[in-house]
């Protein structure tokens, strides 16, 4: 498995991970921007009273006019203090919200950087981002919802329903509260059916965007085989999936809006309809009147915004649902509580050893069966065998990307599974057959390395790599872009660059995986001999498909379907006369160091 599914991640526990180290600042802009909440809505209610007493002054048969002008002056403070505190508070609390996504941002990276290979092989990258930014603007959104809609919209109700209980008829309220009952009862009933279409949307959405990343990744591929027009169907047929759930959703949310805004309408033409009856019968002045069509426009507007709010809630909380999965997930191959220090050893190598290991993908297909090998620091252990036999996969159990389902791997005499992870694999320097590089320069690339790397060191490297003449030919040098993936560059000269990266990490165990796969005969005979002084008293594990380069092997070891079936020292495989023999003639025949296709894995 590549990870337990434990659920989502409680949101204790996952408060406790984006919490800051601090909470001194947060506190503070959070009474800060409390204060404010509360300047701007007493001046929201209180700004239509006294407008309505103007109007009322105004109305009169002897209007005062410094009464007036006073009311007039008190209402403009009240505005300008009420436009000055909302920008305030938001501005408050954008450090908040800015801090918080990247906290959860950075948190989603760092977790699945921890989850296992096995996890990555099943799951696309595109999908992996959609998924962690929805997490973090989730995340950001609800925060930003609290402070800026929730809290004074519910204190302006509050405020606006104790005015309209003082200056109106108790039959108002009860009005009011029961419009306002019926609007949350349509919103719940279209919260369940949104949200199941919101779902399946972000599905359609991620598929959508999960397809156009994997075909631009390949897009190699696609021009070699023709098949442009048949990548854009797809994409065509995934985005018809996503304009459909986008049309339920929105389908659904017009509806409800439908609903509530006809109820609003019909509320308010009752309401206004019984102030005009009480002003006809003397009970209400007009000055009332302008004071309830006013308050009327705020309360719905509170409503609105909070309607609004619950269903950014809602949104957000299918946002999070899939990032707190991700969160939750238990990575399959951890460092230990206590981890074992890795004993000093030599200055240059480590000593391996396997013991009886077994392992397959699928517990049920074997793809190591009973594997053992000794390499001693300081020596040169090969590994040799057909397509499927198992090569690279001992690499990979050496890094730990795995666990043996049965047996032990050592280091320094220490089991892979008690070493902190970043301890096992500082000692590793690995050069596989596929390279990865990022879309960086090449000095960025290499330096990857070692952190902390002089550009000095980095061109050391680079010389040792024979990457020297490529680089110096290059307008930008050391500086060039080498694209996504390094797609600008050679194959050969993608894997000169992940050799010199290594030759600056400067490991204590090398591990070559058909490191010169890669490259042409001059180009790796030079590369040979950069890589025999780099592995010159260093503990170096080679996986091999060109016999020509292991000669010099300590050890070898020849696998065929996953076990060890022949093993010495090149001498001593040849005179067997056994499986590696018949390799070494075959790929003489063909021209010793040009031959792939028998001995590939």
């Amino acid at each position: 498995m590549a990870s337990t599914k434990i659920g989502h991640l409680p949101l204790r526990a996952f408060w406790r991970l984006v919490r800051p180290a601090s909470l001194r600042s947060w506190f503070l802009r959070f009474f800060c921007s409390c204060v404010l909440l509360v300047v701007e809505s007493v001046t929201a209610v209180a700004t239509p009273w006294l407008f309505s007493d103007m109007v009322a002054r105004l109305s009169g048969k002897e209007a005062v006019m410094a009464a007036v002008m006073a009311l007039l002056a008190s209402y403009t403070v009240l505005r300008m203090a009420g436009a000055l505190a909302g920008p305030l508070r938001s501005l408050l609390m954008v450090p908040v919200r800015t801090a918080l996504r990247e906290r959860i941002s950075l948190l989603g990276l760092e977790h699945v950087h921890q989850l296992g290979a096995r996890f990555h092989q099943q799951r696309q990258t595109g999908a992996l981002t959609r998924i962690i930014d929805r997490g973090a603007d989730a995340a950001s959104m609800i925060v930003d919802m609290t402070f800026s809609n929730v809290m004074p919209n519910l204190l302006g109700l509050a405020l606006t329903f104790l005015v309209v209980l003082r200056v109106f008829d108790g039959w108002y309220l009860v009005l009011l509260c029961a419009t306002l009952i019926l609007y949350s009862a349509v919103s719940f009933l279209f919260t369940r059916w949104r949200m199941q279409a919101r779902r399946e949307r972000n599905q359609a959405n991620n598929h959508a965007h999960r397809h156009l990343v994997d075909s631009l990744l390949n897009a190699d591929i696609v021009r070699m085989f023709g098949n442009a027009a048949h990548e854009c169907r797809r994409q065509e047929g995934a985005w018809q999936a996503l304009r459909t759930a986008e049309a339920r959703l929105q389908g659904l949310v017009g509806g409800s809006q439908a609903i509530r805004n006809s109820l609003i309408a019909l509320a308010t033409a009752v309401l206004l309809g019984m102030a005009i009856r009480d002003i006809h019968a003397h009970r209400l002045g007009v000055a009332q009147f302008v004071l309830m069509g006013t308050y009327l426009r705020s309360v719905y507007a509170s409503v609105g915004a909070l309607n609004y709010v619950g269903a950014g809630w809602r949104n957000a909380r299918v946002d999070m649902e899939a990032y707190l999965e991700l969160m939750g997930l238990v990575p399959e191959i951890q460092s230990p509580p206590a981890p074992v220090p890795l004993p000093a050893g030599q200055a240059h190598g480590v000593t391996l050893d396997m013991q009886h290991v077994s392992f397959g993908y699928d517990p049920e297909r074997l793809i190591l069966r009973h594997v053992s090998f000794t390499l001693a620091a300081g020596k040169m252990l090969a590994i040799v065998g057909r397509s499927g036999s198992g090569k690279s996969t001992v690499a990979k159990l050496v890094s730990r990307l795995y666990d043996p389902l049965e047996g032990t791997v050592r280091m320094e005499g220490v089991p892979l599974p008690a070493l902190s992870l970043d301890a096992l694999r500082g000692q590793i320097g690995v050069v596989a057959q596929e390279t990865s590089l990022f879309n960086a320069t090449i000095a960025e690339n290499i330096a990857y390395g070692r952190a902390g790397a002089s550009m000095a060191e980095v061109r050391q490297a680079a010389e040792a790599a024979q990457l020297g003449p490529f680089v110096d030919s290059l307008p930008d040098g050391f500086d060039t872009l080498v694209g996504e993936r390094g797609v600008r560059l050679s194959g050969g000269e993608r894997q000169r660059m992940a050799i010199a990266r290594v030759i600056l990490r400067n490991p204590r165990l090398l591990v070559l995986d058909e490191a010169t796969s890669a490259l042409d005969s001059r180009t790796e005979e030079a590369i040979q001999k950069e890589l025999e002084s780099l592995s010159s008293g260093r503990t170096t594990l080679v996986i091999a498909h060109r016999l020509s380069t292991i000669q010099r092997a300590d050890h070898i070891l020849v696998m065929e379907n996953g076990e060890v079936v022949e093993e010495g020292t090149h001498r001593q495989l040849l005179e067997k006369g056994g499986i590696y023999a018949g390799m070494w003639r075959l790929q003489a025949r063909r021209g010793s160091v040009e031959s792939h296709s028998d001995v590939e894995g």
